[in-house]
């Protein structure tokens, strides 16, 4: 093989490569997470709140879980249809929407996950107003993604549950934001 020969297939694979990228670039990915929601709410985490979290001490993680504990964004809390408890992510990690999937589909209940109705007492809508689950649409998954502004990785978390939902097209689902870093309005 030439030197030119081995120059002319480095650049067909260059222009291959380059043509991947592109149709990478330009197909559409995955759905947002409004395309495939039955209702989005967007709530606040109380200041309060807030405060009293990033004063405990111990296994923030466990106590996320738990008690409802977040100091940390993005944190996911997935509730059925009877609003118990199913499923909670702390962070991003790939893959995630595997075990989602089994969880959501066989309607498993987490027993030691914090109720709905806790987490709930914690927020106000963006006028002030206090939540109860009462306030809630109907639905047969309810999301709860506690979040901040710039995010990346609640970003991260949002797309890949947007599709995961987009393939599970039966489920009427409620997305509710609740933001850490919003205050609720005047």
């Amino acid at each position: 093989m030439t030197r030119q020969e081995g120059q002319d297939d480095i650049l067909s694979c260059m222009r291959n490569l380059m043509l991947v990228v592109i149709l990478f670039l330009l197909s559409p990915g995955l759905p947002a997470a409004d395309e495939v929601v039955s209702e989005r709410l967007d709530l606040i985490q109380r200041q309060s709140v807030i405060t009293d979290h990033q004063r405990l001490v111990g296994n923030i993680r466990a106590q996320a879980r738990r008690e409802g504990v977040v100091v940390d964004v993005p944190q996911l809390y997935v509730y059925l249809y009877d609003h118990s408890a199913s499923w909670h992510l702390d962070g991003f990690r790939h893959g995630f929407e595997r075990e989602l999937n089994l969880t959501v589909n066989r309607q498993r209940r987490a027993r030691s996950m914090v109720r709905l109705d806790r987490l709930l007492e914690r927020v106000t809508d963006p006028a002030g107003q206090e939540m109860e689950i009462a306030d809630l649409p109907d639905g047969d998954v309810f999301i709860l993604l506690y979040r901040r502004d710039n995010c990346e990785e609640c970003e991260q978390v949002e797309q890949a549950v947007g599709g995961w939902l987009a393939e599970e097209t039966e489920l009427s689902v409620v997305w509710i934001n609740v933001w850490m870093d919003r205050r609720p309005e005047d």
